[in-house]
């Protein structure tokens, strides 16, 4: 028979290599997210109502009002807590009226035109010959100016600051606006910048100068140019009743957290925009990321992790008009800029997470590498030299904050779907959203434990878009 105190000592040591057996074979938190989304995520659900059900979401509009509302009860139903609009001035709200267009000679076809956002209607028909303008600088416009009085103005080129302009814009801002003031044209027409007759958008309320400006597909466009080159002017009859609201507004950003362990270790924000342009539901700019986000919040707390950091959703509005949902919430949380780890904001379409630049910092390097070594049996996932830009990261990167977008599979997201009427779901894959809602989810993890990322005083520079 085994003595009392030897029996004791040896099934206290049994259950000891148990227990180091099971935590040997648990999965990691980063398996936990990953494997959780897998098997439980409901993007393609999500995006439904969000694109088809509430549809376009122009800042300021009723729309992104709705969403707003929608992506609250998402996050509250979470786990998330802190829920809430954070305010800032927007100016006066645009809505979209009709557009319409018709040459008035030739074969007089209809004009495929759309109004271009925070620009003023023609209240009535204007009907005019169509001059072209192809000026790259100032002087090549202020030499054109006589010929543009009164005509409606198709812009093949316009004036863009050279290396020494380039060194006081306002200046050269402002030089362009009085031109354009000179020339007094009936309309402008700008020519979209993809094909296949796709629609295109831009504009915001920090316009100088609001003229009647709509955009044209290329194909009708190349309509008038060949008119023009047979040596028949165009005329052109435009209308466009879009316009501006009566008084200035607020647009509003949505932030939710997700409360770490340690008060003081700062936090991670996770973001997307929520704000589209309205000629499509916006499914691949920016649903897709609003729904990734969303999802790895459900999983962070489907999982019932506690991370060390705090992770902050934001929803930012104003993507699309300059930023100005970010540059509000940096200026309105100036003192906690410090505390923040890091900044993933996700809006490069609905293709797989490819990798992330690391906006040639070194140790930011060091650090993404390490991160999302979890995540490479999603990928494979690259960390490259690059400066990326054009979304929201880049407010906080400006302020020297590590701030990371991912580099996405592109599918047909530059030439097709962005800012275009055919922004829809069709576009979206579910198993790439379901990748990505992946990826996000364990570097925001990852990132919300281990060493603090430094700040950086000067920021480098680079050239991709996102």
């Amino acid at each position: 028979m085994m003595r009392p105190a030897l029996s004791l000592a040896l099934a206290l040591a049994l259950a000891l290599n148990v227990q180091s057996a099971a935590a040997q074979s648990a999965p990691s938190p980063a398996a936990q997210l990953a494997a959780e989304i897998k098997a439980h995520a409901a993007v393609m659900p999500l995006l439904e109502e969000l694109c088809d059900d509430i549809g376009p979401r122009l800042t300021g509009s009723a729309g992104l009002h709705r969403a707003q509302d929608w992506a609250m009860r998402k996050l509250a139903g979470y786990g998330a807590t802190n829920v809430h609009l954070e305010a800032y001035d927007l100016g006066r709200p645009w809505h979209r009226g009709r557009a319409s267009a018709r040459l008035l000679n030739a074969s007089g076809m209809p004009l495929d035109v759309v109004q271009k956002a925070w620009t003023e209607g023609t209240r009535g028909p204007v009907r005019g010959e169509v001059a072209v303008l192809d000026a790259k600088t100032l002087d090549q416009m202020q030499a054109a100016l006589p010929s543009l009085r009164g005509k409606i103005v198709l812009v093949l080129a316009a004036p863009r600051p050279g290396p020494e302009e380039q060194n006081d814009l306002p200046r050269f801002r402002a030089a362009l606006d009085r031109a354009w003031l000179d020339a007094q044209p009936a309309a402008l027409l700008l020519v979209a910048a993809k094909a296949a007759g796709l629609r295109d958008m831009w504009g915001g309320p920090t316009a100088r100068v609001h003229r009647n400006e709509a955009i044209i597909t290329r194909e009708h466009a190349a309509v008038l140019q060949r008119l023009i080159a047979r040596g028949q002017v165009p005329k052109v009859e435009l209308a466009m009743d879009g316009g501006f609201g009566p008084a200035p507004v607020q647009a509003h950003n949505v932030v939710a957290d997700l409360p770490g362990t340690d008060p003081t270790a700062g936090m991670v924000i996770l973001g997307a925009h929520l704000d589209s342009w309205d000629l499509g539901p916006g499914a691949t700019d920016n649903g897709s990321g609003v729904v990734a986000v969303l999802e790895a919040m459900r999983a962070l707390h489907a999982v019932g992790l506690k991370p060390q950091r705090t992770v902050r959703v934001v929803l930012f509005s104003g993507e699309e008009q300059g930023l100005l949902g970010s540059k509000a919430y940096a200026a309105a949380h100036r003192a906690e800029l410090d505390d923040v780890q890091a900044v993933l904001v996700q809006d490069a379409g609905a293709g797989r997470i490819m990798g992330f630049p690391d906006m040639k910092v070194e140790a930011w390097f060091v650090a993404l590498t390490s991160a999302l070594a979890p995540a490479q049996s999603l990928g494979p996932l690259d960390v490259t030299y690059a400066v990326s830009k054009g979304s929201d990261h880049e407010t906080f990167f400006k302020l020297g904050i590590p701030a990371f977008a991912p580099m996405q599979d592109p599918r047909d997201y530059p030439t097709h779907t962005q800012h275009t009427q055919a922004d829809t779901i069709d576009h979206v894959s579910a198993a790439d959203l379901v990748q990505a809602a992946q990826v996000m989810a364990v570097l925001a993890w990852q990132l919300a434990h281990g060493p603090r990322l430094p700040h950086v005083a000067h920021v480098p520079s680079g050239t991709t878009g996102t």
